[in-house]
């Protein structure tokens, strides 16, 4: 068996899901026949005792508690005139009662109906409607608790494992950038264990396609997306090639659309609103031609002696979302580097980061800024500067998204 195989079988969930009658305590019992006097005695000698259950033969039906007991004996002549009077005089007839064999979570929804009594008075398990003991509020509160931490650490695993699988889709298309191009560097940060930030390489017999997309939302609904979005591309350069960005963006469109039910034909509204931002390219090292094409990604470029960084925005239209159309055509913009060219790309992660004291965008002005004086660092260095320059502006700030950072020279 694989490691994944066995990391998947050890997150199999390891918790059994309690019942009331694992908060079952036994504890003394009165019976119609029996005074207040003996529920006195009963409450002195068990000074822990919170209520006092009630039977009519092996059947609950009542509920005495003790507060409240106490309270009313301690006024004056009460004693004289209840004491030898039947139990029944201060018990509560309509306490909760419930099963041994009911679910914590069943449990626990009769107890907020029942209100507050159900809590500081506990309740009554029966096992075949006979007597089995009672059950307290703060047991049930713990129990709960416990239940939720089980449960939280079982869905850490999972997203844990989800990690897994994520990074080993993403494995491949590192493989292919480190043949394509050694010189490049890749920084891929989700914000959450995972995250809706994806990137493709792939390599043709003249260049090599790459992608840096940020898919809607981020954890596990992005992850999800990133597996939608990325199957789409793969199958959209199964069958027309790497060569042309645009026609790729295009495919990916129609299938985001359709796998979502995102095409209202009759005008209704629609659930689902997801999709991705990309910027997508062909590069051809020999002849320095780069296609790109954009959906609201941008690419940064600076050429070598130039005075400023080149901002070749994408198109205002996001892939596979509602306000797309299923037929809307992206174009290939067509740019020539010359060696020593310096080519950046990034997510929102970035540009949408908010810092400083003023806490406000990190923005694009900052990004043409940062590269213009990293222009004779090795791509790994700029990146690096990149992220240096980031964590300096976030500060205390919280980590608004994921973040992806591609940086190549030609």
């Amino acid at each position: 068996m694989s490691d994944n195989n066995e990391y998947l079988r050890d997150c199999r969930p390891r918790f059994r899901q309690p019942a009331a009658g694992d908060l079952c305590t036994q504890v003394p019992s009165m019976t119609t026949d029996e005074t207040n006097e003996k529920v006195l005695d009963v409450f002195s000698r068990h000074r822990d005792l919170t209520s006092l259950p009630v039977l009519e033969g092996s059947r609950p039906i009542g509920l005495i508690n003790r507060d409240i007991f106490l309270s009313q004996m301690s006024k004056p002549y009460r004693m004289e005139i209840y004491g030898r009077k039947s139990c029944i005089a201060f018990m509560d007839k309509e306490p909760l009662v419930v099963d041994a064999a009911m679910d914590i979570e069943t449990l626990t929804l009769k107890a907020i109906s029942y209100g507050e009594k159900a809590l500081s008075d506990g309740f009554i398990i029966t096992r075949g409607e006979k007597f089995a003991g009672v059950g307290g509020g703060l047991q049930l509160m713990r129990a709960v608790a416990d239940m939720q931490e089980a449960r939280n650490r079982q869905i850490m695993h999972s997203i844990e494992y989800a990690s897994v699988i994520q990074q080993a889709t993403l494995r491949s298309s590192r493989e292919a950038l480190a043949r394509a191009c050694p010189d490049a560097d890749l920084v891929w940060e989700p914000r959450d264990v995972v995250g809706g930030d994806f990137y493709q390489f792939s390599t043709g017999s003249q260049g090599w396609f790459a992608t840096v997309a940020d898919c809607t939302g981020h954890g596990v609904p992005g992850a999800f997306m990133t597996l939608i979005a990325s199957t789409s591309l793969n199958q959209a350069i199964e069958r027309h090639g790497a060569h042309d960005p645009a026609l790729l963006l295009g495919s990916v469109n129609r299938s985001i659309k359709q796998m979502l039910g995102q095409i209202d034909k009759q005008g209704d509204s629609l659930s689902s609103d997801d999709g991705m931002d990309a910027a997508c390219f062909w590069f051809e090292p020999e002849r320095g031609r780069l296609l790109f094409a954009g959906a609201r990604l941008a690419l940064f470029v600076l050429r070598p002696g130039a005075d400023e960084v080149e901002l070749i925005e994408g198109q205002r239209k996001g892939v596979g979302y509602v306000d797309t159309e299923i037929d809307f055509i992206w174009h290939n913009q067509e740019l020539v580097l010359p060696p020593g060219s310096l080519v950046f790309v990034t997510t929102d992660g970035l540009i949408d980061q908010v810092g400083s004291p003023r806490a406000i965008a990190f923005g694009k002005r900052r990004v043409r800024e940062l590269l213009l004086a990293q222009r004779g660092s090795s791509s790994a260095q700029v990146n690096g500067a990149v992220l240096d320059a980031l964590r300096l502006w976030q500060g205390e700030h919280h980590r608004r998204d994921d973040l992806t950072l591609f940086c190549f020279r030609t």
